[in-house]
């Protein structure tokens, strides 16, 4: 295991000029193993323009932690040696008892995963109504939604099931009409206190797309409507355009303490008047916007508690009526679309969300951290870190920034200075090595994070593009 371990590890010293990280404190990997020999990676052909590659690189995995098991959802590796059409990838889940890499396996045979887009990762989330775990997969723009469920009890008695290929069974469109177009994009779920799901996508493209939610009932084992909450129609700079949501690579809604839903975000426009010579359509995104919903989705309320829309009415949110954002973002600072996400407060109902954009000076961008108050005043200050994505924690006094996609690193402010300090908490192999990896895709499991434990998973960069490659996960301790 040592040398195994010395061999995919990047290791060197850790600046703490830029990361401002000069304190004593540390995380510790108390463990590690490689998930998966080969994992599929895009060759970006599917999206391809005149031959040109799009969308390329490892599509990673995302993880879940209950009642002592962890899961892993993945793909398995594409052969590229033979025809494209014959070429399959499938989903995986893998799972562990906590503590240990024992490592057991459920392939999902009843779908291929075909697709070569970057775009088209996983998500995974655990009723805890009913025990059951739901995952969804592959989509960019797709028709239907791709979904599978275990049974009920599955990850409340983890000990009492047998896991194999016959643990998921996959169903198109939640269960729900299985002719139903939905037009899928980056879905993700969000789990309610008492073991309700949501299921949040997008439906359509990025110049012209609605946000839509879908309801799990615990009580019952079903989803219900998939419904519209926002519209891709209103007027941007006094014209009449379209739009399209950007809520966040991983987790899109969060869910705070009294069981309330909130979203940020920021819109794209169309037409896109690209404002820099890059041509970059991040500088076609703008804004801060804000919303929240106290009844799992239904009714949506601005941040000062005033009514949008009633979605069982047919409303939607749009940018005509949520009232403007909540921080005003220019698209000349080039929000970055993949790189914000939220959390709120598990105590004070706060609402934490970073943003990547460039300083309103000019110059390098950064993360910016925007501060949603109960009273419902928002305040932005600059952080001193950098990433393409992120997830968020508050433990306690402390607010974590655990950023991933092409670096894995950690970050913390404290409410003491209200959050306007950001240190970086360097991860240890032992006193001599640091681990600091880089390329690839990684996500993170923050599951336990209360626990001052978390995991990172790498899918490592191939040797070249669109060949399968290593997937492999860290324990990582915060104390």
């Amino acid at each position: 295991m040592a040398s195994a371990f010395s061999a995919v590890l990047m290791f060197g010293s850790i600046s703490t000029h830029a990361a401002g990280a000069e304190n004593a404190e540390r995380a510790y990997i108390t463990g590690w193993d490689e998930l998966a020999a080969q994992s599929h990676t895009s060759d970006g052909m599917e999206r391809s323009r005149d031959g040109k590659p799009r969308f390329v690189g490892p599509l990673g995995a995302r993880a879940v932690s209950y009642n002592g098991f962890q899961y892993v959802v993945f793909y398995s590796g594409r052969d590229r040696t033979v025809p494209r059409e014959e070429a399959a990838s499938y989903v995986v889940v893998a799972r562990r008892k906590l503590g240990g890499f024992a490592w057991e396996y459920s392939v999902l045979e009843d779908y291929e995963v075909t697709s070569d887009d970057a775009h088209n990762r996983q998500t995974i989330a655990i009723s805890e109504g009913d025990g059951r775990i739901h995952i969804s997969f592959d989509h960019h723009n797709r028709p239907k939604m791709n979904y599978a469920v275990t049974a009920p009890g599955v990850a409340t008695d983890p000990d009492y099931v047998v896991w194999n290929n016959e643990v998921f069974t996959y169903t198109e469109n939640l269960g729900r009409d299985p002719d139903e177009r939905l037009n899928v994009t980056y879905p993700s779920f969000s789990q309610f206190p008492g073991g309700n799901l949501i299921v949040y996508f997008r439906s359509g493209g990025s110049y012209g797309g609605e946000m839509r939610l879908a309801r799990y009932d615990a009580a019952i084992g079903r989803w219900g409507e998939v419904r519209n909450i926002s519209s891709r129609h209103g007027t941007f700079d006094g014209k009449e355009t379209t739009r399209g949501p950007y809520l966040g690579d991983a987790k899109a809604m969060q869910v705070g303490p009294d069981g309330s839903l909130h979203a940020s975000w920021v819109f794209r426009e169309r037409p896109c008047d690209y404002t820099t010579s890059s041509r970059s359509e991040i500088f076609c995104n703008h804004g801060l916007f804000y919303a929240k919903s106290l009844d799992e989705g239904r009714t949506w309320l601005r941040t000062d508690g005033s009514q949008i829309a009633d979605t069982e009415q047919g409303e939607t949110i749009s940018i005509d009526n949520i009232g403007g954002p909540v921080i005003e973002v220019p698209k000349g600072l080039g929000p970055s679309n993949p790189s914000i996400t939220s959390t709120v407060d598990q105590v004070t109902g706060e609402m934490h969300t970073l943003l990547r954009h460039l300083d309103r000076r000019g110059g390098k961008a950064f993360y910016y951290h925007y501060l949603g108050r109960s009273d419902g005043t928002w305040r932005q200050t600059k952080t001193n870190f950098d990433g393409n994505t992120a997830s968020l924690a508050v433990v306690g006094e402390r607010l974590y920034a655990f950023v991933g996609r092409d670096k894995g690193q950690i970050y913390y402010a404290e409410r003491q200075d209200e959050f306007r300090k950001w240190n970086r908490l360097p991860i240890e192999i032992d006193k001599k090595r640091k681990f600091d990896p880089q390329g690839g895709f990684i996500t993170w499991d923050l599951s336990a994070v209360a626990q001052g434990k978390v995991s990172l998973l790498w899918h490592r960069e191939p040797e070249s593009r669109g060949l399968s490659s290593p997937l492999q996960i860290f324990d990582i301790s915060l104390e």
